[in-house]
């Protein structure tokens, strides 16, 4: 059972904006561009291994946690891609969609890459993210007076990621692995949980402690384009209001969804709270009354009145 499944993340959706809005001839415009590259691999990945998981005959009952996040006492962030929990064992997966030949220096800590070109890049290392999610995890079930072993493993996403003999011995393997370990790990743990409610009573305590961590990213709200956008044209193309209707002067697309999707741009870019001046300096609308007609249309919590009138955007 998946009881916390993947979604996109606030800070892909937060780049997918920016990128959009972002004029291409801006000079930070690359930067943020390959940011987005790089998180949509990372979670093309992430699916990748999810979708194994179909494949696998699990014992029941199983409980699925993907992209577990949590502060812990100290206040620091840990971030597991995925915990599987059944009546055996507790495993926490480290997934990598990495490419090129990688080796491995446990002496040192240091995880590496070369790539195709010939480019060394130094990598932090999974197995230190991974022991540390071991000992916080360890402690959480010696409170919940649980006998449960922990397993981890860091998962290849993709067969492009070449592993050297640096890593024989480590808890690493391609996601084409991950039935022949699954099979292994089951046949070498007997179950050790034996009131299945007690496995669900912890599962759920993960899920209750589960806090999206809101990733800090610099918005260049000076400089992107403001307004309703087409999304059939690229290039920040604003749409008119005309007739109650959203309407591209360029390609003529109508467009039902604009206003709330407007909404969600707002909502990423610079918050939940509006006014009317936010309102119409964000969505370039000119006229105070206009505004304050869409303002009425949108899924919104409003206090004060008149020039004092606050909105907030509802979950």
């Amino acid at each position: 059972m998946i009881l916390l499944a993947r979604q996109t993340s606030e800070l892909q959706k937060i780049l997918e904006v920016i990128v959009r809005r972002l004029p291409r001839t801006y000079n930070e415009y690359f930067n943020y561009n390959e940011h987005l590259r790089r998180i949509k691999v990372g979670f093309a990945g992430e699916q990748r291994v999810d979708a194994e998981w179909q494949e696998l005959d699990l014992p029941s009952p199983h409980y699925i946690l993907h992209d577990f996040q949590v502060i812990n006492h100290a206040g620091s962030t840990h971030q597991m891609d995925t915990i599987f929990l059944c009546p055996h064992f507790l495993l926490i997966l480290e997934i990598k969609n990495i490419t090129g030949i990688l080796s491995y220096d446990a002496s040192f800590a240091q995880f590496i890459r070369t790539t195709a070109d010939g480019t060394v890049e130094a990598m932090s290392d999974p197995f230190q993210q991974l022991e540390r999610h071991v000992a916080w995890m360890k402690r959480l079930i010696q409170q919940e007076r649980l006998s449960l072993p922990i397993l981890h493993a860091v998962v290849l996403a993709t067969k492009n990621g070449i592993l050297t003999e640096d890593f024989k011995g480590q808890p690493i393997f391609h996601v084409t692995g991950l039935r022949s370990r699954m099979q292994k790990w089951l046949e070498l743990h007997q179950p050790s949980v034996k009131k299945g409610e007690d496995l669900f009573r912890f599962a759920n305590l993960l899920l209750t402690m589960h806090t999206r961590v809101k990733r800090e990213i610099n918005v260049p709200l000076r400089d992107i384009v403001k307004g309703v956008l087409c999304t059939n044209c690229v290039d920040g193309q604003p749409l008119r209001y005309h007739y109650k209707k959203w309407l591209c002067p360029r390609c003529g697309l109508v467009d039902r969804d604009a206003l709330i999707r407007t909404l969600e741009d707002y909502r990423l870019l610079v918050g939940t709270k509006l006014t009317n001046k936010s309102f119409c300096e964000f969505f370039a609308i000119d006229s105070p009354n206009l505004a304050y007609k869409l303002l009425q249309q949108l899924p919104l919590k409003a206090e004060g009145i008149k020039r004092h009138r606050k909105y907030w955007i509802l979950d």
